[in-house]
């Protein structure tokens, strides 16, 4: 099982934020572990993905159901028969001054028992470091503008 709940205010407006957040398929760009993502059917307020985590030979595929409110929240779920629960919310909220309250939680559990060893190796080092990886994307790419 693996659980984290962050809450951070960042220097970035909530739609630079959001718009990072919600650009899955560039995740494998700055995201660690994230090997391949790719939208595989796009909705009016959601799309779903297939993901690729990576740890040398390791690798996990999954797809993920993305629902949105531009540019205030993103949750993520997966019916993967791989999970029995998985969870990812963001919430952004305005703080002024161009900067934001973000609020990220992420709660999955593994249906599989040999899947249990991936998603400590996996999973929980990448969840503890997922606002910090967004938050140094958003930097570079407001240097680049």
């Amino acid at each position: 099982m693996a659980n984290h709940r962050e809450c951070r205010a960042i220097a970035q407006s909530p739609e630079s934020l959001f718009d990072i957040v919600a650009d899955v398929e560039r995740y494998p760009e700055f995201l660690p572990l994230v090997s391949s993502a790719r939208i595989v059917n796009r909705h009016e307020n959601a799309y779903e993905t297939e993901q690729s985590l990576s740890l040398g030979l390791l690798t996990h595929r999954f797809r993920t159901r993305t629902e949105f409110e531009r540019p205030r929240r993103i949750t993520v779920v997966s019916q993967d028969r791989s999970f029995s629960r998985f969870n990812i919310r963001w919430d952004f909220s305005p703080l002024g001054d161009d900067r934001c309250q973000v609020e990220f939680s992420l709660d999955c559990e593994t249906r599989l028992l040999l899947l249990k060893p991936v998603m400590q190796m996996l999973i929980m080092p990448m969840a503890t470091s997922m606002v910090s990886a967004f938050e140094a994307r958003a930097n570079v790419l407001s240097r680049k503008t």
